[in-house]
């Protein structure tokens, strides 16, 4: 690819170099497309994904919820993340599958799930999502928080988009 065309992200990495980035992302946002058309987004704790090898990425929710009933009408799904400390971003575009094998969700059970689902695993009401990556995009500003501001500032003074002063975004998968 043509790395000066800044619509163009460039090509850096691999779905390994992607699961070594989430590492320091612990929430996500998940986008499904609702049965009428409409994006819908909701937070998700990232799990690890070196327990589900049949999937690149992986959420749990529970079988009743509106994200379980939307992907089953359309399995494109998108997931981004911040990283606020530095304000780096990660766009996902993926293949969702629904996996709700009582054996499965008992073997993946965290405690902590608890909060948001029922406390028996094997019930049947857990589901497992597994994703397939079919493309991925991070943004890193150089300098960080700083940098963005000051792009943000010269741009309004400038009377330039802001987005020529900062990197552009860098395929990964």
């Amino acid at each position: 690819m043509d790395e000066s065309t800044r619509d163009t992200p460039s090509q850096i990495g691999s779905l390994s170099e992607l699961r070594e980035m989430l590492k320091e992302f612990d929430t996500a946002m998940l986008v499904t497309v609702t049965p009428d058309g409409r994006l819908r987004s909701r937070p998700m704790a990232l799990q690890d994904p070196a327990l589900v090898p049949d999937a690149d990425l992986w959420f749990v929710s529970a079988e009743d919820s509106g994200k379980i009933e939307e992907i089953r009408e359309d399995r494109q799904v998108n997931v981004s993340c911040l990283r606020s400390r530095d304000k780096a971003y990660i766009s996902i575009s993926a293949i969702a599958r629904i996996d709700n094998n009582p054996a499965e969700v008992g073997r993946l059970w965290k405690s902590d799930w608890k909060i948001w689902m029922s406390e028996e695993p094997s019930d049947g009401s857990i589901s497992i999502l597994k994703l397939t990556v079919e493309e991925a995009e991070y943004w890193q500003p150089e300098g960080g928080r700083l940098r963005v501001l000051y792009s943000i500032v010269k741009s309004l003074l400038n009377d330039e988009p802001a987005e020529k002063s900062l990197n552009p975004p860098k395929r990964i998968v």
